[in-house]
Parts: C-alpha cells; structure tokens; sequence
C-alpha cells in the first residue's frame, strides 16, 4: 500500500528519470507524472508528458506533493548529479527519519544544498518558487519536531507569501501560516490569514470555500460561538448543493451544539453524517468530532470506539490519524489503561508522518510540561 500518504508535502520516493523530464508528484498516484512543466498558477500546474501522450494535463493545485525540475542550468545543478539531487535525496530523509539526528542533520543538509542550488543555477521562475517554499517547510517540520520555536519558519513563510502570490504553493503556505497563528492564539491575525484566502480569486473554489469554514473554526477557538453560528447559517446555504461540503458544515454545527452544552442534539447529528457519507476523509473527521463530543462529556467507553475506527480503517489522512491517536491516548488514561496509552502516545510522538499536524503538536507540549 502506498505509505497512505501519511505526510502532506513530501511523501514521493526519488526515480530514475528519463533526460530533461520534470516530474509532478501527484496525491493519490504511486508514480510521478512525467514530462514538461509548461504552466503554474494558484489553481495548480499544467505539464505536458512524455512519451506518445502528448495532451497536457492540469494538475489542481491541492493534489500536488511535490516538483522535481529537470531542466536547470547549469548541468551540474541538475537531478542527475550536484546540489539539486542532494537537496532532495536529504529532504526526502528529514520528511521520513524518525531518528531525532538524523532528521536534523538531514534538514540542515538539505536546506544548505538548496541555499547552493538557488546561488548556483540560472534563472528559472518555478524552480527557485518551489526551492523557497521547500526551505521554509524544512525549517518549520524541524521546529514542530523539536517543540521550538516556529517563529523563523513563520517569518520565511509569510515573506514567501508576499513574494510569490499566484503559486499554486500558496495553497499550502497560506493555511498553514493561519495554523501557526491559531497556535500562537492570535485568533485576529488567523481570522485575517483565511479571510484573505477566501478572497484570492486565484486560488481554487474548494480551497476559498474551506477557508471560509476555518474563519467559522477560528471564531468558536475564540470563544465567540455566537458569531460562528450566525456565518455557518450563511455558509450552509451556499453548501446545500455540495454534499461533502455540507457534511463539512453539520460537524462544524455539531462542534458549535457541544459549546452550547446541547449534547443531544450534537450526538445525532454527528452520528448522520458518519452514516450518510462513503468519503473516508469526512469519515474520518465525522468519527473523530464525535469521539471528542463523547470524550468532553465524559462518555469515554463511547468515545473510544469512535477514535479506533479512525486509528483502524479511515486512516488515510495524517492529521485525522494523528487527532486519533492523541484521544486514543486521552481516553485510555481516563480508563485506566496506561499501557494502551502509552503506546498511543509514543506513535504519535515518535512518527514522522505526524510531524507537524497540531495533535502531534500539543503531545509535544505536553511532554514538555512534564
């Protein structure tokens, strides 16, 4: 099975390639697609393959992990041998080490070879985008991995976002500079962050939708359930002809329910949405905003169940897994199960893949704490 995709950016294992082809590393496909980046912009990338199929193909901008550029200058730059090559062989290691060093000397090494690639090659306007970008998630993973400060990355990451507007990396910079906001409780500067995204017209549709969601998601951390409430009624509108979309919403209702101590109404909702959907990322989501409505409410055998179908089957997305193992953790305390939880909690902390997403995050903390 391919990994399940355990890591947003970078879970792509490095081929041999044909002469001067790129490759587009592609969510859900176990090769790469090769050929020529023609185009990039904020809804994705277009590249025309290699081979007799000569059709260009548009890649939207949230399915792609990764761009390998074959066509730098000069030669000793290149995937075939030089700064290029070694950047991505040691950015590959401190995505997947789950040894502390060796992740950490990785990382430097790989943040060193393209600090040289930038200095070394000729102009070439998507290459330097994506080495930049690279850079900055490098320094953000080894913050989260360490538990340090995450400052820096954030710095790199907002003056990525200032110079590179219209990349089709924006759909994972921008996000991810609002998780960091929402990290540091600046509810204020998240708000603004996803805001702004709904409003780039050059940016997806589902992507602008789902940051209007996360404004909704930011406003209840807040503690301000009653402006979430009034916007998600606005929202459920646009989404009634959206059904993955509108399940979206409901969980989002039933989250707003609990903070409103309106259990009974949040239980069945949640509980629709699990049955209703055959998506397993929603599943997933559905099953864990459950488990934690349970898992607030005291209802822990209830809770547990809900946790371990995410942990068992729908697993496929690494920041529902990781928000499942960190309550399968939780709860097993709460039921005097220390073994169980320890062990949940060392594979969350421990597990490459699940650098970075916020359960790994707040295990980290918490570990500090003790």
């Amino acid at each position: 099975m391919l990994h399940r995709i355990l890591f947003a950016f970078f879970a792509v294992t490095l081929v041999a390639l044909p002469a001067r082809a790129d490759s587009v590393f592609v969510k859900g496909r176990e090769k790469p697609i090769l050929g020529t980046v023609k185009t990039e912009d904020g809804k994705g990338v277009t590249i025309t393959p290699s081979g007799k199929k000569k059709t260009d193909e548009m890649i939207a901008a949230e399915d792609i992990l990764d761009i390998h550029y074959d066509d730098l200058a000069p030669p000793e730059v290149r995937l075939a041998g030089g700064s290029y090559r070694i950047a991505k062989d040691q950015d590959k290691l401190a995505m997947e080490s789950n040894d502390p060093v060796k992740r950490r000397t990785a990382t430097t090494n790989a943040i060193f070879n393209y600090n040289n690639t930038l200095k070394k090659m000729n102009a070439h306007k998507y290459a330097t985008r994506m080495i930049e970008y690279r850079i900055a998630y490098l320094q953000l993973h080894q913050a989260a991995a360490d538990g340090t400060s995450s400052d820096k990355a954030l710095d790199s990451l907002q003056s990525y976002k200032k110079r590179f507007p219209t990349s089709w990396q924006m759909n994972h910079v921008m996000p991810k500079i609002a998780e960091l906001q929402i990290s540091a409780k600046d509810f204020k500067g998240a708000e603004e962050t996803f805001r702004e995204i709904a409003d780039l017209e050059s940016l997806p549709i589902e992507v602008r939708r789902e940051a209007e969601l996360q404004v909704i998601q930011v406003n209840l951390k807040a503690g301000k359930a009653d402006v979430a409430s009034k916007k998600l009624d606005a929202l459920e509108e646009k989404a009634k002809n959206n059904p993955a979309f509108l399940s979206r919403v409901k969980m989002t209702r039933a989250e707003i329910l609990v903070g409103q101590k309106k259990m009974d109404q949040a239980v069945p909702l949640l509980r629709k949405v699990v049955q209703e959907n055959t998506d397993r990322t929603i599943k997933a989501m559905a099953h864990n905003t459950l488990g934690e409505c349970l898992f607030n409410a005291g209802q822990y055998n209830e809770a547990l169940w809900e946790f371990l179908w995410v942990d068992a089957v729908f697993n496929d997305d690494k920041n529902q897994r990781a928000k499942a193992l960190y309550f399968l953790w939780k709860t097993f305390e709460q039921t005097n199960n220390a073994e169980r939880a320890q062990e949940c909690r060392e594979l969350l902390v421990s597990g490459a893949q699940y650098i970075g997403t916020q359960h790994h995050s707040l295990a980290i903390a918490a570990a500090g704490k003790k």
